[in-house]
């Protein structure tokens, strides 16, 4: 895709943006835009979009008396502005009409839509709220032309893309034979023993826990020395679920039930209070990380999380 970083666009005549990198637009109320490929209906991306590449980092430092320069002591990721240069047109006003409203009727000033670029496993996504000053003027007016190149201002909370999430699910060591030597079968997956996951993003993600009874209280599972410790039972047929993100943290306990061959959680109520006073540890960027489990149960332990990327692509 062709990326001109540049001051809005004016022409009502410019040249959509080239390229097969897909992009939508999914907005608050549930509706989905795309905004790229040839053939695309309103509207359509244009040359000059902001937010795809790096973002903007803050990063701190501290001196000394006597010591020359500075010494770098970390950094921030403040919010994204996104920019989209738009251009609607359509061979009847009441198509132009239509889809401008259902588009911009899309954005929120508070509740998030999600841009994605990219498709499949390589899709990346960044979710946006509408951050309008009413600043946009028309220069013919649409409803004579059919057509108009509007600038779209938006904001991204948190700044960072969010890749494909990933999933690993842990169980219980299977028993040494009895009698030792073949023929006997290693089944599939990995072990309490051998938990691992993978973070191939650039910062560091919190995981979100699935334990799956039957587990004894006092199961514990974390990274590195920052373990969740359960004080209390888990039954058989129960999940709790455990996410550690700090911006949404939340434990809660329910009922294990099929749906579509996948087991969800159902009739949940809160644990975080009898959980109580835990210390989470996110999963180190770039790399595969050892998760630590200790547990006297044999139920499913599943690790989830999503990389973070500094970059739509």
């Amino acid at each position: 895709m062709t990326i001109v970083l540049s001051s809005p666009l004016r022409s009502e005549e410019a040249a959509p943006v080239a390229g097969n990198r897909p992009m939508t637009w999914t907005g608050f109320d549930g509706t989905v835009w795309r905004l790229t490929r040839p053939g695309s209906p309103n509207p359509r991306m244009l040359p000059g979009v902001q937010g795809l590449h790096m973002p903007r980092m803050d990063v701190y430092t501290s001196s000394s008396p006597g010591v020359p320069g500075v010494i770098i002591t970390g950094y921030e990721l403040p919010p994204r502005p996104v920019y989209w240069p738009l251009r609607f047109a359509n061979r009847s006003i009441d198509e132009w009409e239509d889809e401008h409203a259902g588009f911009f009727d899309s954005f929120h000033p508070v509740l998030e839509g999600v841009w994605t670029v990219g498709d499949g496993v390589d899709a990346r996504t960044l979710p946006l709220t509408g951050s309008f000053d009413g600043s946009h003027s028309f220069e013919l007016d649409p409803f004579v032309t059919g057509k108009a190149v509007i600038g779209v201002q938006l904001l991204a909370p948190r700044p960072l893309w969010r890749g494909r999430t990933i999933r690993r699910q842990f169980k219980a060591p299977e028993p040494s034979p009895f009698f030792p030597g073949p023929p006997f079968t290693i089944s599939s997956g990995a072990s309490y023993e051998n938990a691992t996951i993978p973070n191939p993003g650039q910062e560091p993600s919190y995981v979100t826990w699935e334990i799956d009874g039957p587990h004894p209280a006092g199961v514990k599972v974390g990274v590195g020395d920052a373990l969740v410790e359960v004080p209390f039972e888990i039954p058989i047929g129960r999940r709790l679920v455990v996410n550690t993100d700090p911006s949404e943290q939340y434990a809660r306990i329910g009922d294990l039930e099929s749906v579509d061959d996948k087991l969800v959680l159902t009739n949940a109520t809160d644990a975080a209070r009898d959980l109580g006073f835990q210390i989470f540890a996110p999963i180190p960027a770039r790399g595969d990380v050892v998760l630590t489990i200790v547990t006297e149960g044999s139920g499913v332990i599943a690790a989830t999380h999503t990389p973070l990327y500094w970059r739509a692509f």
